[in-house]
């Protein structure tokens, strides 16, 4: 209990499950070419996966935002 800072007489178990997603793919197999003039962001990349997140660094990198523009080379 949170309010009264003791421990609770009661033991819960819980279960927890770490998997491997896998790496997303290209619906398209290849380069996806974008045009600038459509302001193309990170969900413009078509994916055969949903929900995909992306970070600025393989381990331990910032949450890149879905919103976040495309620019060439990056």
């Amino acid at each position: 209990d949170a309010t009264s800072l003791c421990e609770s007489a009661l033991r819960l178990e819980v279960a927890v499950i770490v998997t491997d997603p896998g790496t997303p793919s290209l619906v398209t197999a290849g380069t996806q070419n974008f045009c600038q003039s459509t302001l193309p962001t990170f969900a413009s990349i078509q994916l055969n996966e949903s929900n995909i997140v992306w970070y600025t660094a393989l381990t331990g990198g910032t949450l890149i935002p879905s919103t976040t523009a495309l620019t060439s080379g990056t």
